[in-house]
């Protein structure tokens, strides 16, 4: 070790040993303002404490606001969704007794219809058989009057026969014109051989 750091050294110790003596001198001294010190340090700490449980305290508070409010909004909102349960129900029960109407009055319009296919077909009948009647009324009366044509027409052929049978023609002609059927100019073998004709 050199000169010169032998002499830093031993400065150094001088300055040690001064230091400690000035200590050693200022104990108490030193020893109540360390306390004073401790004390500030203690007060800053209770300072600290104090700002972080007021802090602490105004978040505990902002937070059961919070709290409060969100459970009167739950509350609102769990009186809306059985007001809504409720319109939901309300509606759903309406419209199934209107679907439940709209298939009643659907089986009835049908029915009507139905109905009314009927009585048109009936009306349709009704007519037709009028129509008919009427025709076969019609027919019925032509054919009478051609049966009552064809019996007086056998009835005069048959006269004319008998007439024919009886005597000479003048005599059948006076009892073909008293009978009624021959007139006029005619004959009776005329009348005879119309008669006689096909028909």
């Amino acid at each position: 070790m050199g000169i010169l750091s032998k002499i830093i050294t031993a400065v150094k110790g001088h300055a040690t040993e001064a230091g400690e003596a000035i200590v050693d001198a200022n104990a108490l001294t030193i020893l109540d303002q360390e306390i004073r010190d401790a004390d500030s340090e203690i007060r800053k700490s209770r300072d600290n404490l104090a700002s972080v449980m007021a802090k602490r305290q105004l978040t505990a508070d902002k937070l059961a606001g919070k709290i409060a409010e969100l459970e009167g909004d739950i509350s609102t909102d769990e009186g809306l969704v059985k007001e809504y349960d409720s319109s939901i129900e309300s509606l759903r029960k309406s419209i199934a007794e209107a679907d439940d109407r709209i298939k009643r009055m659907k089986v009835k319009v049908d029915v009507v219809k139905a109905r009314e296919h009927v009585i048109r077909a009936s009306q349709a009948a009704s007519q037709a058989n009028v129509g008919a009647n009427s025709k076969v009324g019609s027919a019925l009366e032509s054919l009478e009057r051609l049966q009552q044509r064809q019996a007086e027409q056998q009835a005069k052929l048959k006269a004319a026969d008998q007439l024919a049978k009886e005597g000479t023609d003048a005599g059948l002609e006076d009892k073909l014109k008293a009978a009624g059927i021959v007139s006029g100019g005619a004959s009776a073998q005329d009348v005879l051989a119309r008669f006689r004709k096909p028909q």
